[in-house]
């Protein structure tokens, strides 16, 4: 019965673009990350996973960014769960960072709105590098060789089964279980890395989506 339920997709994409230019010669990184997610559809439509700003009910407040410093600026996200065909999302995650060693982070939660226990099984990251492109032709060299201190990364759930601070794909995820009506919490960090190069002019940044799949069976049920 449990193998015949359907499986729904949460997928997490991100798009950085420039917000506004700085001055004093600071590199400028801004970013707008969109999330968003789809949905298999199967005969049985009886199971949801949704996107909370609260850890302790379904909820869709706005999620407010949180900067490193008083240096980063960081737009409030919003939540959607109302997206045909049942495809929560969380748009306008957006962070202008001026200098290396700056980050940005939005803290929100997956929502199990089963009566079932629902399996995180895979993590998939579209790209494993973000691309950035100068403002200014001449700047590009530099803002390539910035780019590679750039980097996107998502936290999911809390104890031993948590995934931290993951860069790159996980194709196989077993142990990571979700209570029904109860939530876990997602971060997405944007980061500056303090040792990267700080570029000679502004650039923006675009990363690969990010999908994370909920299942009503594990994937160590599955291989055994």
């Amino acid at each position: 019965m449990e193998k015949d339920r359907s499986t729904r997709i949460i997928a997490i994409a991100a798009i950085l673009v420039g917000i506004v230019g700085i001055s004093l010669g600071f590199a400028f990184v801004a970013s707008n990350l969109i999330i968003s997610s789809s949905a298999a559809v199967t005969p049985v439509d009886d199971f949801h996973v949704y996107f909370s700003s609260s850890e302790n009910a379904l909820a869709t407040a706005a999620v407010p960014g949180v900067g490193s410093s008083n240096d980063v600026t960081a737009t409030n996200a919003a939540i959607d769960n109302t997206t045909a065909p049942k495809s929560p999302t969380i748009t306008n995650l957006s962070a202008t960072f001026t200098a290396p060693g700056q980050y940005a982070t939005y803290s929100f939660y997956a929502w199990n709105d089963n009566d079932y226990t629902a399996y995180l099984k895979s993590l998939t990251f579209a790209s494993n590098a973000p691309t950035c492109t100068a403002r200014n032709a001449a700047d590009q060299t530099s803002a390539t060789a910035a780019c590679a201190g750039i980097t996107l990364s998502i936290s999911v759930g809390t104890g031993a089964s948590a995934i931290t601070n993951q860069t790159t794909s996980l194709a196989t995820i077993s142990g990571h279980s979700l209570a029904s009506k109860s939530t876990e919490p997602i971060v997405v960090k944007i980061d500056y890395a303090s040792n990267a190069l700080k570029a000679s002019g502004d650039f923006d940044v675009s990363f690969g989506d990010i999908t994370l799949t909920y299942d009503t069976v594990d994937n160590a049920v599955v291989s055994s």
